[in-house]
């Protein structure tokens, strides 16, 4: 995606460069995991979790949602939330020098071009903790 709106930006340069070098901005995602799983993997270790049969499920598909939210607080749900998106610009900062070396542009430009996907990620991330609670 990034390839495609820097070319509306006449940018010059192979994809396959560019998927080199904007794969380094899915590092700060390694770090992010490394904080989050432990605080998560500490609330569920110590949950209690009920037997739902499928039958149940199948009556009640909600309960999955109100199951998962008994167990996870919603603390927990927030600050990985703002984890992500703290971790989306890093990644948006790395992206931007990565279109800009990969694909010859201003850094304005390559700013205009990394931030329409971490936008969508971070509004998809967004959307998906709102549905959730």
């Amino acid at each position: 995606m990034m390839h495609a709106v820097s070319a509306l930006f006449d940018g010059k340069g192979p994809f396959r460069r560019t998927f080199e070098f904007t794969g380094y901005g899915f590092l700060p995602s390694l770090v992010g995991s490394l904080i989050t799983i432990p605080m998560s993997t500490y609330y569920v270790m110590d949950a209690e979790i009920p037997k739902i049969s499928i039958e149940q499920l199948q009556h009640n598909p909600g309960i999955m949602k109100s199951l998962i939210l008994s167990i996870i607080p919603q603390d927990l749900i927030y600050s990985n939330l703002l984890i992500n998106l703290a971790v989306t610009v890093w990644s948006l900062t790395l992206w931007t020098f990565a279109i800009k070396h990969a694909r010859n542009l201003t850094t304005k430009k390559a700013f205009i071009s990394a931030l329409i996907p971490a936008v969508v990620f971070g509004l998809y991330q967004i959307y998906s903790i709102t549905r959730l609670l």
